[in-house]
């Protein structure tokens, strides 16, 4: 998982939840970054979805704990950056 997926990621969900995304890492986390509640993961996960190309469903996006997460899930489709 490389620094700009995590960059590129954290900026998506500083446009969602409001957090500066330079205080966002692999380790931010719903409940714990401000701003990011279920409706923001929702619209978090529809702007990956969007700016990457894929699907994600409803399984995968329940398994999402942190921000590293969601970058494993990406960088394991091949979506790296």
């Amino acid at each position: 998982m490389g620094d700009r997926l995590i960059e590129r990621l954290a900026s998506l969900l500083s446009d969602v939840c409001g957090a500066p995304a330079a205080a966002l890492g692999p380790e931010s986390a719903p409940g714990a970054t401000p701003g990011w509640d279920s409706v923001a993961n929702i619209s978090f996960i529809a702007a990956v979805e969007d700016e990457f190309g894929v699907t994600i469903a409803t399984t995968e996006a329940l398994a999402i704990k942190s921000l590293g997460d969601m970058a494993k899930l990406l960088a394991a489709r091949g979506k790296t950056a």
